[in-house]
This record gives structure tokens, C-alpha cells and sequence, in this order.
């Protein structure tokens, strides 16, 4: 339990206890975070104060239950049929035969590679088969889906159900609570995959007594996981062994995956991706300063770099082939397991994602919500009721804290209960350390193009990204490129609604990097 939960923990035990009174017992909630309101609802429960506080903490799992129930005995069809992502099935299956069981329902899952989901949605559009019920897509495919008229808004139903995705004490954490699931303002999505990047690096190198003295003597500060993007660099070219085949660091450099590489170190130097006007801006002083550091530390890469996809990026850190890897939360709970994580087990030091400081001298930490499953609920689904129901039940506080863990899904902390109350087994699926991390990390992340077009977007930048990786492209044609590929785009789709999407999600953003981006100043 981390120290949030246990503090709770003993507040509740004092009081239920009757070593504490009324005024007392909210007096000292209050002071934990916890809700003046949420808190003298407890406080009137003095025998069962746990239970009241179970009770209300599974409320969105049990009304969700409850229309589920109602949904399935006037259902016709029994079969529900969802469109995941491969590598996602192992955080549903384990629920299988409960549905079968207790609502009669068979859960059919069609697995498709996580870039073809958003085309198969688009299909959808089209052809209106009705062959899904359920579609688990990243954010990015809300604005598309949505206007195309393939998924439902979700909103009437959040109001009328309560999934808890803003709760104070169990929400989604902010900001990806709104850009993981809202479109223009309107729920589009359930989050169930907290995709943040965070940074990974060997402990046990760490603390190596001759490295420690060998590193300091070089740089001049003590050996740790890195604060500043400079302070990483070092520690790549530090611990670089290829002659022994460990290397440097296992950041992305192959395609689909490097334009999140880049978009980590531009938002870090307070530079978003569009102006206020939907201009873009990475092709700036601080744009090509964040692919020179990318160049910079390329010779320090795993070899593998240029190829990896995400699976493969995990199985070589987990085998011990590099001292640090930025990656998914999903990485880390592979590395840690010794099933998967051989080389890594029990050696694993993480942090945030690495500051840089800005032309005031101030440090920026700016992290990425990127990737980021949801689940959506199509309008050609013969039971759509039904399959709300199943998205809001599979991502409820209590059934989320319990579907994580497992090993066989990619799925990670997306809840405030997930990383400030843990269960047992998300704490020793994750440890304390690295769910504080997240939390700490995951409260200055920026979205990815959850916009119109925004797969195009993405896919433009990470074109020339890599170009400029493998050498075809200066740090400024590639820019210069991905920039005007951006002004077609904008475009074709429209100015006036790719602006109503960006300034709604940046609106959003949290203060320090609304600050350094001069966001605070758009209206």
C-alpha cells in the first residue's frame, strides 16, 4: 500500500475505532485530499466506515453491473464482439466467464494490430456491418470516429451512470482524463490503458561503488538516474559497453515509434506542436535543438533501435542488453517480472522523464500521454446499451485496479486509486516507487494529435523524423517538411475545426507547460 493508502487506512481505523470523533476524523480527510463532501458521507458510517468507503469507491463497477443485467435479458444477440488491439487481450479474458456465466453473454474479441484499428473503425464508417460492439482505439481516433458517425458520444450516458472518470479521490488522472477520453468537450472513449512514457535505468549500475567514483570523476556530479536531458546523455554515453553488448539506452528510432521520441523533447523545451492559430511550430529553434540531442545520443543506442517494435524493445531490456530504455509502463512491469524480465529483475530504478531547462533557467518537466487505449461503443452495434455497460464496468476504480496486473495485457495505471491507494497486486505488479512515478509524471503529460486528421498528423512528422534519424534529411529539411505537411493536412480537413480541437485541448494542459508554451495567454 503506498503511503497515501495507508494513511487512509489509518484515519478510517482510528475512526471507526472511536479513538477519533466526527469533526476530527473530516478535519483530518480533508487534510489528506480527500473531499469535504465525500468525507462526512463516510463520517456517517461510524460502524462500517470501510464498508461505506468499498461501497462508494465500487459504485461505477456495480451500476455498470446493474445496467449490464438489464441490457443482457433484453438482449437478442448474446454475443458481444469487440475490435482490440493485439497484445491487449490478457487484461480481458480473466473476465470471460463471468459474463457467460452470470449474463449470459459470450465476449468474442477480433485482435488486430494496433495501427490497423483505426482503419478498421474508419471501414466501419462505410460499411455499417455492425460486426463490433466494442472498439478499443487510442484517443487519436475519437475526432475521426466521431465525425464520421461510427462511435457514440458517450456523454448522456457518463451523466446518467457515473464511471467516476473525474472523481477527485479515484478519477482518471488530469490531464489525461480529458485528453484520453474527451473530444471537443464530449466524452468519446473510456480510458483503460494509462500509456505514459517514463524512463527506465539499471540500479544495480547505479550503485556500482567503481562506476560511481569512475562517473563523478568525469562529469563532476554524483551517478543517478537523470533530472536533465543533458544529465541522460551523459549516462548513455557512460554506461555504453557494446564490446560487451550492453548499451547506452534503447529509446525508439524506427518508424511509427520516433515521433514520440521527438514530440518527449519538444515539449520538454515548453514548445507545443501548434501555435494558437493551428500553425505548426516544431520547426523552431527549439525543434531542431530537440533532434540535435536525438542525433546526439544516437551512437550510444542499442543496436536495434532502428527495428524495434514495442514487444522487441521489451524482450532486450528485459534480457539485460542496456542500462536505461524509455518506454510504456507496460515495459516496466515486463521488466520486472522475472518471467519476462530475466536480466532486470529486482534492478530497476525509474524516474520521470527528464527536464530541460528553458532560456529563463527554470526546468520544464513535461511528460507524453501517448498511445493510451480506450474503449468506444459503435453505432451499428445491436446492443450498444450493452456494450457501454462493458466499458464502463471494465474500466470502474475497482475492476481496473484488478484487470492491470495481468501480465498477458498491456494495460497500466490510469486511475488516482491505482497509483495513490494501490491494491496488493498492482503494488507488486508495479512496486510503490514506480506507481508514485507515474502518478509524478503523468500530472505534467501532453497529448498526442488527438485532432481531426490526427493519425495523418502523426504520421507526417514521424516520416520525417526518421528521415533525419537514418541520415536522408538535415534537422531543418525535416522539419521544414513535416511543417508544410501539416499546413496540407490542416487544409484539406479545415482550419476553423482543427483549431476548435487544438485550443480544446489545450486548454487542458497542465499550468507549468501551458506557461512555458505561452498557452496561458491564448484565449
Amino acid at each position: 500500500m503506498s503511503e497515501f493508502g495507508k494513511q487512509i487506512d489509518s484515519v478510517l481505523e482510528s475512526y471507526a475505532e472511536g479513538e477519533i470523533g466526527r469533526r476530527d476524523f473530516v478535519r483530518r480527510m480533508v487534510g489528506l485530499g480527500i473531499t469535504a463532501s465525500v468525507a462526512g458521507a463516510l463520517a456517517g458510517s461510524p460502524l462500517a466506515v470501510r464498508k461505506a468507503w468499498a461501497a462508494d469507491i465500487k459504485g461505477a463497477e456495480d451500476r455498470a453491473w446493474a445496467l449490464a443485467k438489464e441490457a443482457a435479458a433484453k438482449a437478442e444477440k448474446k454475443t458481444l464482439t469487440l475490435l482490440i488491439p493485439t497484445g491487449s487481450i490478457g487484461n480481458m479474458q480473466p473476465y470471460v466467464e463471468l459474463w457467460k456465466n452470470e449474463l449470459g453473454i459470450t465476449l468474442e474479441f477480433i485482435e488486430e494490430p494496433d495501427e490497423v484499428v483505426h482503419t478498421k473503425g474508419m471501414q466501419e464508417a462505410v460499411a455499417k456491418t455492425g460486426r463490433y460492439d466494442v472498439m478499443m482505439p487510442t484517443a487519436m481516433s475519437y475526432p475521426d470516429w466521431i465525425d464520421s458517425g461510427v462511435i457514440y458520444d458517450l456523454t448522456d450516458w457518463t451523466e446518467t451512470h457515473q464511471p467516476d472518470l473525474f472523481h477527485p479521490e479515484w478519477g482518471v488522472v488530469f490531464p489525461a482524463s480529458h485528453h484520453a477520453q474527451l473530444y471537443n468537450g464530449r466524452v468519446a472513449g473510456l480510458l483503460n490503458d494509462g500509456d505514459q512514457i517514463t524512463l527506465l535505468c539499471r540500479k544495480d549500475h547505479l550503485t556500482d561503488s567503481d562506476k560511481m567514483k569512475a562517473f563523478a570523476d568525469r562529469y563532476g556530479y554524483p551517478l543517478a538516474v537523470p533530472k536533465t536531458w543533458k544529465e541522460y546523455h551523459d549516462l548513455a554515453a557512460f554506461m555504453h559497453d557494446p564490446d560487451n553488448k550492453f548499451f547506452g539506452s534503447q529509446e525508439y528510432r524506427s518508424r511509427y515509434y520516433v515521433k514520440w521520441m521527438f514530440m518527449q523533447r519538444l515539449v520538454s523545451k515548453g514548445r507545443l506542436y501548434f501555435d494558437d492559430d493551428v500553425n505548426p511550430t516544431f520547426n523552431s529553434e527549439e525543434g531542431l535543438a530537440a533532434l540535435e540531442d536525438m542525433l546526439a545520443v544516437n551512437p550510444y543506442l542499442h543496436p536495434d533501435a532502428f527495428s524495434f517494435t514495442w514487444s522487441s524493445n521489451y524482450n532486450a531490456f528485459g534480457r539485460g542488453e542496456s542500462f536505461m530504455n524509455i518506454v510504456w509502463p507496460s515495459g516496466f512491469k515486463y521488466s520486472k517480472a522475472p518471467s519476462t524480465g530475466p536480466g532486470t529483475t529486482g534492478k530497476i530504478a525509474a524516474t520521470v522523464m527528464p527536464a530541460d531547462t528553458l532560456k529563463d533557467g527554470t526546468l520544464l518537466y513535461a511528460g507524453l500521454f501517448c498511445w493510451g487505449f480506450g474503449y468506444t461503443v459503435s453505432k451499428y452495434s445491436e446492443n450498444p446499451e450493452l456494450a457501454y455497460a462493458y466499458a464502463q464496468w471494465m474500466t470502474s476504480p475497482t475492476i481496473s485496479a484488478d484487470a492491470i496486473p495481468y501480465l498477458g495485457g498491456y494495460s497500466d495505471p490510469y486511475r488516482l486509486n491505482h497509483m495513490l491507494a494501490p491494491t496488493q497486486r498492482l503494488i507488486d505488479t508495479y512496486s510503490p516507487e514506480y506507481l508514485d512515478t507515474l502518478y509524478n509524471n503523468m500530472v505534467n503529460t501532453v497529448p498526442d494529435f488527438v485532432l481531426p486528421g490526427g493519425f495523418e498528423y502523426q504520421d507526417a512528422l514521424d516520416k520525417e523524423v526518421h528521415a533525419c534519424m537514418i541520415g536522408d534529411k538535415t534537422p531543418k529539411e525535416a522539419l521544414d517538411d513535416a511543417a508544410r505537411g501539416f499546413e496540407r493536412i490542416t487544409r484539406r480537413i479545415g482550419k476553423d475545426k482543427v483549431k476548435t480541437s487544438w485550443l480544446s485541448l489545450a486548454k487542458n494542459l497542465a499550468e507549468p507547460i501551458k506557461k512555458a508554451s505561452g498557452a496561458d495567454q491564448w484565449a
